[in-house]
């Protein structure tokens, strides 16, 4: 099942690998599908465009295919002009040809910003 992780996400997880970085991760995609991130208003923030290696096989399991390098998709957190997100819900759509669509919620509160960093 198609789902985000973490979620609740409350200034961190275990994907970030320094204070400086904010990752959640869309996991169990197809190897062929459009992820497009919303606000609860319905603004735009980021769309991420997945056609990975070869065809959808035949059979039960047809979301995933064997050679897929990864089923999942990481955000950084930040809209596609790449200004990092407020915190709050956003929607995001998945929609893969052939399979169907799957709208998912996420609540995330981001950390203070650390302009010691830059």
């Amino acid at each position: 099942m198609i789902d985000v992780v973490p979620n609740p996400y409350y200034g961190f997880s275990d994907y970030e690998t320094s204070q400086f970085t904010n990752t959640v991760k869309i996991t169990n995609l197809p190897a062929k599908c459009v992820v497009t991130i919303y606000t609860l208003e319905g603004k735009f923030i980021r769309q991420y465009v997945r056609d990975e290696v070869g065809a959808v096989p035949p059979g039960n399991n047809r979301a995933l295919n064997r050679n897929q390098i990864t089923p999942a998709i990481e955000w950084d957190l930040r809209n596609n002009k790449g200004i990092p997100i407020a915190s709050g819900v956003y929607l995001i759509h998945v929609a893969a040809e052939g399979l169907g669509e799957r709208t998912l919620k996420w609540f995330g509160v981001n950390r203070e910003f650390d302009p010691s960093g830059l």
